[in-house]
């Protein structure tokens, strides 16, 4: 390309960007409506995070509800023993779904564990925020995933 047809060809680019972020945005009444969320309870929840050694001492006397917040497909490959499925897209409504089954638990004296593939997966964080809003405390497995399997733990 020749130097000014270059020039035209980047300044309408830059034109084309430009207008975009000025375009007039659109009117409500165009907007799709969404799916109305589910109703939080009193959100006195507290998400605090859990070694893995505290976590095996748990785990092996049965005293965790465990979540695996990863995303289903991941669940499948392998997850920690007796975990539950519980990706972070749609946990309100599980959370909503495993109420009673959350509240035995809880009235069993087992705490609720979240986990992720490792430190820097926010979905535990994510899903453990969730469980706050309804009203559960949780805590957040350091290391996630990665650090259980490195341990050399069994996995299902």
């Amino acid at each position: 390309m020749t130097r000014p047809l270059s020039r035209i060809v980047l300044a309408t680019i830059l034109g084309g960007i430009v207008s975009c972020a000025h375009s007039v945005p659109v009117a409500p009444a165009a907007i799709p409506l969404q799916q109305k969320k589910p109703v939080r309870m009193n959100g006195r929840g507290k998400v605090t995070s859990i070694s893995l050694t505290d976590f095996f001492t748990l785990h092996q006397s049965d005293r965790v509800i465990l979540y695996d917040a990863r995303p289903g497909y991941f669940f499948h490959l392998g997850h920690l023993p007796g975990a539950i499925s519980m990706p972070k897209i749609g946990c309100d409504m599980q959370i909503k779904a495993r109420d009673a089954e959350i509240k035995a638990g809880l009235k069993a004296k087992k705490i609720i564990v979240v986990y992720c593939t490792n430190p820097l997966c926010p979905d535990a964080r994510s899903v453990a925020i969730h469980l706050a809003d309804h009203g559960y405390s949780s805590c957040v497995l350091e290391g996630g995933w990665e650090t259980w399997k490195e341990s050399g733990l069994p996995t299902e």
